[in-house]
């Protein structure tokens, strides 16, 4: 079964800058630092990790909703060094005259003397960087990498011991190369839906098939190519695809498919992730 914890995998350039800025900032030159990604793409646990080695330096923050009165943002007493806060997003609403929480968080930022690392949705960070020129109070920003394949692959393996995860390619999937489905199209003339066929092509399986001896791909090699693209590269993503799809201790291909999930947001929120 998975490990309760599992050594953090694909940011090592983002560490390394993000603890040279804390290096400078011990030195005596303070820069502020922006962390942005896409949802599910990492931000916390790379915070995470950032604490973890800045034990004892760090006072951790986070915002769980719209913050919506400037007493959220106040800073403890006993402020640490290092403030990390993760959410940021959720600083800033947008509609008029939702800005002023941020203005008031980026002025207490900039007349701190601590450092601050801050973690930001990136859709909401490209929209502040248009409206408020967000970027010029954190001199240092660090966007998030797509994960590889082999990232992914080492990412979730990592919870595992070896050999403990199975990859299983059954007959019933060798079959099914092309598929035809039907999806109803509806059209305003007429009363009825009527189905349009569509081909389906299993690249995966296909490529399983022709270059398996060729090029020594294997069954695992296939699952983890193939949630690497329906993920996108996006680690979070990822995993939801993995536990999805495995049987345990059991995965194979034929299991793992697109996913769609939905997400409730109220009035607030729903500015800021628009």
């Amino acid at each position: 079964m998975e490990k309760e914890e599992a050594e953090i995998t694909g940011f090592n350039e983002e560490i390394i800058n993000i603890q040279a800025a804390i290096a400078g900032f011990e030195s005596g030159h303070k820069l502020n630092i922006a962390i942005t990604a896409e949802p599910l793409a990492g931000r916390t646990m790379l915070i995470n990790e950032v604490e973890k080695i800045n034990y004892q330096k760090v006072t951790r923050l986070s915002f769980s909703s719209t913050v919506k009165n400037k007493g959220e943002i106040s800073l403890p007493e006993q402020l640490r060094r290092i403030v990390l806060i993760d959410d940021c997003q959720f600083l800033y609403t947008r509609r008029i005259g939702g800005f002023h929480i941020l203005e008031d968080f980026l002025e207490l930022m900039t007349s701190s003397n601590n450092i601050f690392i801050t973690a930001w949705n990136l859709y909401s960070w490209k929209y502040l960087e248009k409206v408020v020129n967000i970027g010029k109070y954190f001199p240092v920003q660090i966007k998030l990498p797509k994960f590889s394949t082999s990232d992914i692959k080492e990412c979730i393996l990592s919870r595992y011991k070896p050999n403990e995860i199975k990859f299983i390619e059954n007959e019933y999937e060798k079959e099914k190369i092309i598929e035809i489905t039907r999806h109803p199209v509806v059209i305003k003339p007429l009363k009825n839906p009527i189905d349009i066929p569509f081909f389906k092509i299993n690249y995966d399986t296909l490529k399983l098939r022709l270059f398996k001896k060729e090029k020594n791909i294997s069954v695992e090699d296939v699952v983890f190519e193939k949630i690497a693209r329906i993920s996108n590269g996006n680690p979070g993503v990822a995993k939801i695809i993995w536990q999805n799809s495995l049987e345990y201790p059991v995965i194979k291909p034929g299991k793992i498919k697109e996913f769609s999930f939905n997400i409730e947001l109220d009035y607030n929120e729903s500015f800021i992730w628009a």
